[in-house]
């Protein structure tokens, strides 16, 4: 089996980070894989060939059996060239589509690209979703029927150590408070200023948020206002991210809006508790009893969220993990998508 991956760039993002935990999956279960991409970042190794390619360029799809994209430019891609490879064509859908554009976009433009990326993905064969409200989504959305959902998984890992000066800047913080941390895009959409509005009525807290976005001067002037940048500390992009969270005592995932927080299940491989925005897509997977949950843009809620999981460490600790090895193993998404892979290729012989 021969498969291709199109994806936008090789960016440390969440749905190009699940490709990569996919295919240290597949390596060793396929023939062959290669990955093609758009835009010049790369701060991924995926571990396998990687070919930079032009929107407009065409490219000989022939001698691989699946071709499967993510995002909306490697669909639209799909899309173009889809009098080559419609009938081994599949997406991963890891967001929701209309709501996730009107962050990112002007009104205008995140109208025109939903329109786009409907069409596009009409016009493509297979469809996986990682929850069942994703189907819902996407059913009541799109006139595509076939369907697969299969939830996320990653690979555990080990941590290793961090720059120094990030470790003397984190340990001063652990010292003194109980860190919250994060992971992600600095975007609106995923919510951080609610944890520096947490921090303005909880003095024995600091933040600390991995990752940089165009969100970044906001946050920190927010933090000024409420004077609380003592406290709240952005470290911007580390390809290590996973290694920075040995100091935190809490994760929270506070987005409006998500596809499924891989950041989060990497937290939870490593027994933190967490804090999630009680979001329709992880219905099914999560509840109280595992994770504390808090309902988006309410700051009592996420109040209480935090202290009922500062106050229960141990418990939700080996509630997370246990989640994590139940029902977010790599092992169980990787044969998930042999399974569909090989479904397509038997339906084309």
């Amino acid at each position: 089996m021969k498969i291709a991956f199109i994806l936008p760039s090789l960016a440390n993002k969440g749905p190009i980070v699940f490709t990569k935990y996919l295919i240290e999956g597949l390596k060793d279960k396929v023939d062959y894989i290669e990955v093609f991409y758009f835009r010049d970042i790369v701060e991924l190794d995926l571990g396998v060939p990687t070919k930079q390619i032009g929107f407009f360029e065409k490219i000989d799809f022939d001698e691989f059996d699946i071709v499967h994209s993510t995002m909306i430019k490697a669909d639209l891609y799909s899309w173009w060239n889809k009098k080559n490879i419609k009938k081994k064509s599949i997406v991963s859908m890891h967001n929701y589509l209309k709501e996730d554009l009107k962050f990112l976009f002007s009104p205008i433009k995140a109208y025109l690209f939903t329109k786009l990326w409907i069409n596009s993905l009409n016009n493509i064969e297979n469809i996986i979703v990682s929850s069942a409200d994703q189907l819902k989504y996407y059913t009541q959305l799109l006139n595509q029927k076939k369907y697969t959902l299969i939830p996320y998984g990653i690979k555990q890992k080990e941590m290793d150590k961090i720059n120094q000066k990030d470790k003397e800047s984190l340990d001063i913080l652990k010292n003194k408070y109980t860190i919250i941390g994060s992971c992600g895009l600095l975007i609106e959409r995923k919510g951080f200023k609610q944890l520096i509005e947490f921090l303005k009525e909880h003095q024995n807290f600091a933040v600390v948020i991995i990752g940089n976005g165009e969100d970044r001067e906001n946050l920190e002037n927010l933090a000024k206002k409420y004077n609380v940048e003592d406290r709240f500390l952005l470290l911007g992009f580390k390809d290590n991210s996973i290694d920075y969270y040995k100091y935190f005592d809490i994760y929270a995932m506070t987005s409006y809006s998500e596809g499924f927080g891989l950041a989060m299940l990497e937290a939870m491989s490593q027994s933190l508790p967490v804090v999630c925005s009680n979001l329709p897509l992880y219905e099914g997977y999560f509840d109280d009893t595992n994770i504390s949950l808090f309902e988006v843009g309410n700051k009592k809620s996420l109040e209480d969220a935090i202290l009922k999981v500062n106050d229960n460490k141990e418990y939700y600790k080996k509630s997370a993990y246990k989640l994590f090895e139940e029902k977010f193993s790599l092992d169980v998404m990787v044969d998930r998508h042999i399974e569909l892979y090989k479904k397509v290729i038997s339906e084309n012989c």
